[in-house]
């Protein structure tokens, strides 16, 4: 009976012993993660374990060769990414007690909306046109920017930019000379505009943003555009424009970029005036 007893408890032993497990770690590249989902073998189907940040690795027993693991994470439970994979592949020598890690990183191209955001910068550069001869005129304003009204991915957001601000034309066309030979700022045509425009904007690279713009706008005040219609007396210009802007960002909130605008000024006869402006600005996002 001793003996019995001896034996059953050295086999469970023995059978303790043989059993080995494998691990497998993964990890985020966004501090922001809101959780994970895992399976083996598949990722197709409702079977996913759902578990939060905090939870970066599973260890199995008696796991059989060629097993694979599938991972996702996802930064607001409701979009997930593509799978991380990890397959265990035991080693010839590898004692019946192992433990066997395999990292995991889940791809960043995911999709999640971008967050609404607003901007505020502030814009200066120059307007180039021809009027007998070529036209330099400096501009200085302030963009009001409504970010990501709609986001379907986390790299495209479709927003709204208000653009307003005063520009300065030589009546000469000559900036240079109105300051040298001239009276300085009594020669230069002073003229307010302000538009609207759609943006479309795209992470083109970490931290740096590619916006198309499409809208149009008025002008006030600026004698050097035709005159379409009056406010008060006032004669003012409309135009439609298009454009593109790329944007440094420098942390979260303090951005800088460049800008290039193209302007159509219409005419009541029909012709009109292209314009060119090219500038540099920098803001802060909210």
């Amino acid at each position: 009976m001793k003996m019995k007893r001896i034996a059953v408890f050295m086999l469970v032993i023995l059978t303790a012993l043989s059993v080995y497990s494998v691990t497998w770690t993964w990890s985020s590249p966004y501090e922001d993660t809101y959780g994970f989902r895992y399976q083996l073998d598949t990722e197709i189907g409702e079977n996913w374990t759902y578990v939060p940040s905090s939870v970066t690795s599973l260890t199995l027993d008696n796991v059989a060769p060629d097993t694979t693991l599938y991972v996702q994470l996802s930064r607001d439970g409701l979009s997930w990414s593509p799978s991380g994979i990890a397959t265990y592949v035991p080693e010839e020598d590898e004692p019946e007690k192992a433990e066997i890690s395999a990292n995991i990183t889940s791809a960043p191209d995911m999709l999640r909306p971008r967050v609404f955001e607003f901007s505020l910068t502030l814009d200066v550069g120059a307007d180039m046109f021809y009027l007998e001869s070529l036209n330099v005129a400096p501009y200085g304003g302030v963009a009001l920017d409504f970010k990501n009204i709609y986001s379907p991915t986390s790299w495209f957001g479709l927003g709204l930019g208000l653009r307003t601000g005063a520009s300065f034309v030589p009546e000469n066309g000559n900036i240079i000379t109105s300051f040298t030979e001239g009276r300085g700022f009594a020669d230069l045509d002073k003229g307010l505009y302000a538009d609207l425009s759609i943006a479309f904007s795209f992470i083109v690279a970490p931290s740096v943003e590619l916006n198309v713009l499409a809208g149009g706008g008025i002008s006030a005040l600026n004698a050097s555009v035709p005159t379409l219609f009056e406010i008060s007396g006032k004669p003012c210009g409309a135009y439609t424009l298009a454009g593109l802007s790329l944007d440094r960002y420098f942390g979260r909130m303090f951005h800088m970029g460049l800008s290039y605008n193209f302007k159509y000024f219409f005419a009541k006869d029909g012709s009109g005036i292209n314009m060119h402006s090219a500038g540099i600005h920098m803001g802060l996002t909210f």
